[in-house]
């Protein structure tokens, strides 16, 4: 047996010197060698149930100076990554000035109390945080707005999940002139830059007063919804757009054609219908809506839905995900109405989302928001070396390790099969079979059951190793841990399927990864 520990050592050592990120590609017959740390016994308790210790620590609130945007610093207590989003956003609209520095809400005419809006007043999927004002923000002038949303996004920037940030009001994206068209869209972290150059910049994008406003292009980055295939939901990226103007109608339209394109950067969305602008039967319309704020109407043709089938475009997600992409965006539009021919739409149909009415034929974020996924990184197998896909989970949960193994669980989507990707995991598994998880230090620890341990045994030596390292390398990627420390029924097992020892830690292993996907 010391030989055994001895030569394990020796080779954890070697692969561990080559492992540093998931970039290389393993060499033509070279042999891997689990990067398996000293298997000496170790002191960690098996958990029963999921205890993450969360995200407290300390953060910076960035408020409006002088010149730019200051730090202004905060402790959180613990907590999962969604909560700590609407702590700092909470934290921000809190703070009163104080000497050089003034609150969200301080203005000359005295402090305004801004507060968040709705159930889900602080809304994350793929690295874009949605914040939703209430109405006490209308009463900012735009500049105030403007360098509001540049704090908002300064702070939660800070975040390494986070990349744009939106700001909405009852929601309602604002507009930056006073006709109300200029869209402010998604904005991102700019420390260090002068507040009043930067709004200087803003400005000059608006149509001159008294002008026609469709005759003036704009260029903004703006968030881009997606249809995920199998009626998943919707996920989002980032794009730099140009509208020919800034009328709603333009706007419309150039998002349609935008989504038509499909996505830049997300897995699992299908192919998008060619040109969406050309199911409608009728050029968008805009009209002023019965409760405030403008309504955009989309008029469809009547074989709309037939002529997604094939596409794997379901039609509810595709609707949810035009509703996402013209509310956050457009300025004063919190609802959508959707017709197929001269039909109002009752009701949206969806397997996993079941049920939804539409009253009116009305849409808006807030019934919709069940179909805004979560993304997170998995690893399955391709050619004999691991590649890390998206999967879609529940956007609360994407810091869990539970919700992520269950990701695992699913196996690859069918576009991914289509590209040769298979599942790593055999098919009899499930969150049953997950006992506990829980962390101490950068170490991940997890207690699986009897059942997963049988599941291993079963799939046999050759497949054992990326099964292994699929597990590690997913757990490892979603919550920013080093290293695995695997028990099954409360025990430490040292072999399994007998190709590697699955007693003491693993090691994040990039010797088994493809470079990238595609």
């Amino acid at each position: 047996m010391m030989k055994k520990k001895a030569l394990c050592l020796l080779l954890c050592l070697c692969c561990a010197i080559g492992l540093s990120g998931c970039t290389g590609r393993k060499d033509s017959g070279t042999d891997e060698a689990p990067a398996t740390l000293p298997p000496a016994a170790v002191s960690y308790k098996a958990p029963d149930g999921e205890f993450m210790p969360g995200r407290g620590e300390n953060f910076n609130l960035y408020l409006p100076g002088k010149d730019g945007l200051m730090p202004v610093p905060v402790t959180l207590e613990s907590m999962p990554l969604n909560e700590t989003l609407r702590a700092l956003v909470e934290e921000l609209l809190r703070y009163e000035g104080s000497g050089s520095i003034r609150g969200l809400g301080d203005t000359a005419d005295g402090r305004i109390a801004l507060t968040l809006y709705g159930e889900n007043p602080v809304e994350f999927s793929s690295g874009v945080c949605t914040v939703n004002l209430g109405p006490s923000a209308r009463q900012l002038k735009h500049q105030e707005f403007y360098t509001a949303a540049l704090s908002l996004a300064a702070t939660l920037c800070e975040l390494d999940e986070i990349r744009w940030v939106n700001v909405l009001v009852a929601d309602m994206s604002v507009g930056l002139d006073i006709t109300g068209n200029q869209a402010m869209g998604s904005v991102s972290s700019h420390l260090d830059e002068n507040l009043t150059v930067l709004w200087e910049q803003m400005e000059a994008k608006r149509a001159p007063l008294g002008q026609d406003v469709s005759r003036y292009a704009l260029t903004s980055y703006m968030t881009l919804y997606f249809p995920l295939t199998d009626g998943r939901g919707i996920a989002c990226e980032n794009r730099n757009l140009t509208f020919g103007g800034q009328t709603p109608e333009q706007m419309t339209r150039g998002i349609l054609d935008a989504m038509s394109d499909g996505s830049n950067f997300l897995f699992g969305v299908p192919q998008m219908p060619d040109i969406l602008n050309d199911l409608l039967l009728y050029d968008p319309l805009t009209s002023e809506g019965e409760n405030g704020g403008r309504q955009v109407t989309l008029i469809f043709r009547e074989n709309t839905e037939q002529l997604l089938e094939g596409t794997g475009v379901d039609m509810a997600c595709l609707l949810a995900a035009i509703t996402y992409s013209l509310t956050t965006y457009i300025p004063g539009v919190p609802e959508v109405c959707v017709r197929i021919g001269d039909k109002p739409i009752t009701q949206l149909n969806s397997e996993r989302f079941g049920r939804t009415a539409v009253l009116g034929g009305l849409l808006r974020r807030s019934t919709l928001e069940p179909y805004l996924a979560g993304l997170t990184k998995v690893y399955f197998a391709r050619d004999g070396l691991l590649t890390s896909c998206e999967k879609a989970v529940d956007r609360k949960l994407t810091d869990s390790p539970t919700e992520v193994l269950k990701a695992l669980m699913e196996g690859p989507e069918k576009t991914d099969s289509d590209y040769g990707v298979r599942a790593t995991l055999p098919p009899g598994l499930g969150e049953e079979d997950i006992l506990g998880i829980s962390s101490e230090g950068d170490t991940l620890i997890v207690n699986l059951n009897e059942n997963f341990r049988a599941e291993i045994q079963s799939m046999g030596r050759d497949a054992e190793m990326l099964l292994c390292y699929s597990l590690v390398n997913t757990l490892c990627e979603s919550t920013g841990m080093s290293r695995v420390c695997f028990f099954f029924e409360g025990e430490q097992v040292e072999y399994i399927a007998g190709e590697i020892y699955w007693a003491g830690e693993f090691l994040y292993n990039t010797g088994l990864c493809e470079q990238s996907f595609g």
